[in-house]
């Protein structure tokens, strides 16, 4: 027996008495990811809308999805007008959620914090688990965060 062979025995046996039952809900669970993972790729980064409460400060524009492992993300490019203190943010860091309609109900999907001291490209979580968006438009709240 090779030592690939032994050291992949080895991990099987560490996770479940059954040999090889781990591999194959690795590759089924792969397949998912690729399959809402194109879903969600297709859809694109238009499909990301915003709802910006510092629209006066910030303006947020999605470039790119991207699905890795679970994770869904988007690419968003931000554009500062002016710091988002002004804007009534009690420090650098926005917080957003994003969701989706379901049957006509918003459901909040994840939410999340991103400093906005340097404007630049930011990578935003959209999801943990890309079947929870796909083939569904991604509304992305922007507001301040609360304060620590």
């Amino acid at each position: 027996m090779s030592a690939s062979a032994r050291s992949s025995d080895n991990r099987d046996r560490l996770v479940t008495s059954k040999p090889g039952c781990c591999r194959v809900a690795s590759v089924q669970g792969a397949m998912l990811v690729a399959l809402f993972g194109s879903a969600v790729a297709a859809a694109g980064a238009d499909n990301v809308v915003f709802q910006n409460d510092l629209a006066a400060c910030v303006t947020p524009r999605a470039t790119e999805l991207r699905t890795e492992t679970n994770i869904v993300s988007a690419v968003v490019d931000f554009q500062g007008h002016k710091p988002i203190g002004a804007c009534g943010c009690m420090s650098a860091l926005a917080a957003y959620t994003s969701s989706v309609d379901v049957e006509g109900v918003r459901q909040t999907v994840l939410e999340g914090i991103v400093a906005l001291k340097r404007m630049e490209p930011k990578t935003l979580v959209l999801a943990a688990e890309p079947a929870l968006i796909a083939g569904r438009q991604v509304h992305v709240r922007l507001t301040c965060a609360r304060p620590s």
